[in-house]
């Protein structure tokens, strides 16, 4: 078991920011048959995040990122919290610590929790090349990978939904 924790420096932030913001980009060319839907308050929830460990175990990897894009990170977090909204959590790592840590006061403002300030977010392996994106504007998440992964989640959650109308995704 790995101690929870934000990152805080801007040299391992940006370049997770940098795909996790790549990953979007890609998301929103993606055919959207091609695409599952879930509902994003589902990151909160122990199924999803059996879903993320089942992943990493399919991929034979450890380590997920979990980053904030909306609000801005640099701008709004980092500015106010001198951190960026974002940690690596593994498989080792239980439910009861991702919770824990997403409802976790980042410095004097517990409204500013990363499971309850954020409008945009992503989840992907350290190593991999599936990503899950969050937004709640729309209240709607959705998920990409390669065709094993995408039969892996498939088989694994029941609870993916169909695409909504007129939803399109906005970097």
């Amino acid at each position: 078991m790995s101690q929870l924790d934000y990152i805080y420096d801007l040299a391992e932030f940006t370049p997770l920011w940098e795909r996790a913001n790549a990953g979007v980009r890609l998301l929103a060319n993606v055919p959207r048959e091609d695409l599952l839907y879930f509902d994003p308050i589902d990151i909160a929830t122990p199924k999803f995040f059996e879903l993320m460990q089942t992943l990493l175990a399919a991929k034979g990897t450890t380590d997920l990122a979990t980053l904030i894009l909306k609000p801005d990170p640099f701008e709004y977090f980092h500015h106010h919290f001198g951190k960026y909204p974002g940690f690596i959590h593994g498989r080792d790592n239980t439910y009861v610590e991702f919770f824990d840590f997403m409802m976790q006061d980042p410095g004097g403002s517990l409204a500013d929790a990363l499971g309850v300030n954020h409008e945009h977010y992503v989840l992907l392996p350290v190593d991999g090349d599936w990503i899950a994106f969050g937004d709640r504007s729309w209240e709607v998440g959705v998920f990409y990978g390669p065709p094993d992964i995408m039969e892996c989640a498939r088989n694994f959650y029941p609870f993916f939904k169909s695409a909504p109308e007129h939803f399109r995704i906005e970097p």
